[in-house]
């Protein structure tokens, strides 16, 4: 039997607590930054035009360039990448803040300056999730990446809370400068983690065995049919919550008849929800199977898209209407949490080492683009039918979606710990003797 690992030891990890440390640092800048730039761009352009152009220049790197930047980062060095990607960012960004200071800031140079910022994000990312096998023992990862991600959404909620006092305390270059900052101390940070990376062979890449690199990246996802169901399920979840980060404003004014303290509730309740989720995940993953956190965290979103429309037409009480809209996000956001950090962590153990940069690519390019493609769909729809309709639909289709997503025969045979990418005799035998969802080391299998 393994021994029980908890959060203490995840702080005992001293190089895995600097890249934690580093990943924070940078939320909190671009926390702050999130809303700063929003003001810049619409006060720089007076357009709400440029403003949505600027935002879809911002994901294109994602979705064309980071599976091409995945293969490539497996053939360089990790953590070069990540500074040499942080310093790109924190020079970019401090470009824009320095040209709005002195007045000659335009569209094109935020557009240009976005596009090379979300390219080096394009190539930051891939290295970032490769690099954590070297600094973390697969044993760890529940808690280790939960840590991660509960306290980068605790410092972001700080960032957006501080975010608009710096701006109307200051100024919105300060804020800029600020994330300008976090990017360089970030930077900083990384140069400081202590890493064996692979000696790298000095010949060229050839552009054919580049291409058949990336292709290799593909047919390892598509015919292996563990990681394809967590690569399904992570679409899905991008895509579902779409009708709710684009219809959020209509929902609460058409359907709720309220107004911004009930926007103020709700995100505040996410929030908070999201970072509970991240937090107990390790202590769910052991006592739930897999299985059974999909069902109930898949249902859950459904069942709260529902909820808006039965409160909205039954709920009179506003106080009652804000304590259960309140309630149930606080719910929903602990839910998707969760799903999301099941879908990060069993990724990240099945993947073999060699694919996980051109793997992890691949999939958050996907994700990414299923955003866009979903919003086009709800768009069209919401031109000849009501927010009501709409959420009703969204929240059946999620409901039949996760009966589907829930079959167990997904679930069938006994759990690995990624055998056959690792030497370590012990975790094949805790692989074949665990049942499913009954210790951190278990893990689903399609086999």
């Amino acid at each position: 039997m393994n021994n029980k690992v908890g959060y203490k030891d995840i702080f005992r990890q001293k190089e895995y607590v600097k890249l934690i440390i580093a990943d924070v640092i940078n939320r909190f800048g671009d926390s702050v930054d999130s809303i700063a730039f929003v003001w810049l761009v619409y006060q720089v352009t007076n357009s709400a035009a440029w403003s949505a152009i600027i935002f879809g220049v911002n994901r294109i790197p994602t979705v064309f360039l980071q599976p091409f930047a995945g293969a490539l980062v497996e053939r360089l060095k990790k953590k070069r990448i990540m500074v040499i990607t942080d310093i790109i960012r924190g020079l970019c960004v401090g470009f824009i803040a320095l040209a709005y200071a002195l007045g000659f800031l335009n569209r094109w140079y935020i557009l240009f300056a976005t596009l090379i910022i979300s390219s080096a994000e394009a190539f930051r990312g891939p290295a970032s999730s490769s690099i954590i096998p070297k600094l973390l023992e697969q044993k760890y990862y529940e808690f280790g990446l939960s840590l991660n991600k509960s306290i980068s959404s605790i410092v972001e909620l700080i960032g957006l809370g501080v975010a608009g006092i710096i701006v109307a305390k200051f100024s919105i270059t300060a804020a800029i400068f600020i994330d300008m900052g976090t990017f360089f101390v970030s930077a900083f940070i990384l140069t400081l983690l202590k890493v064996k990376e692979e000696k790298l062979s000095k010949t060229k890449i050839d552009a054919k065995e580049y291409i058949a690199s990336l292709k290799e990246g593909f047919v390892y996802l598509r015919k292996d049919r563990f990681l394809k169901y967590f690569v399904t399920l992570a679409l899905f979840l991008n895509a579902i919550l779409v009708p709710f980060n684009s219809l959020l404003a209509p929902l609460i004014s058409e359907v709720l008849k309220a107004g911004e303290l009930m926007l103020s509730v709700i995100n505040i309740a996410l929030s908070v929800g999201m970072i509970i989720g991240a937090t107990i995940y390790p202590y769910i993953g052991k006592r739930l199977s897999k299985r059974a956190i999909v069902i109930l965290c898949g249902y859950s979103i459904g069942l709260y898209y529902l909820s808006f429309i039965v409160t909205g037409h039954f709920i009179a009480s506003e106080l009652v209407k804000y304590l259960l809209i309140g309630s149930f996000s606080a719910l929903v956001g602990a839910a998707i949490s969760a799903l999301s950090s099941m879908t990060g962590v069993e990724f990240m153990k099945n993947v073999k080492e060699e694919y996980l940069a051109r793997s992890s690519s691949l999939l958050n390019a996907l994700c990414t683009a299923a955003m866009p493609v979903t919003s086009f769909v709800i768009s069209a729809a919401a031109g000849f039918t009501s927010t009501a309709i709409l959420f009703i639909i969204s929240g059946i289709m999620d409901l039949i979606i996760c009966t589907i997503l829930a079959r167990k025969k997904y679930f069938v045979g006994i759990n690995k710990e990624r055998v056959g990418d690792t030497g370590n005799d012990e975790v094949k035998d805790n692989a074949e003797s665990q049942l499913d969802g009954g210790s951190v080391h278990a893990s689903v299998s399609l086999d």
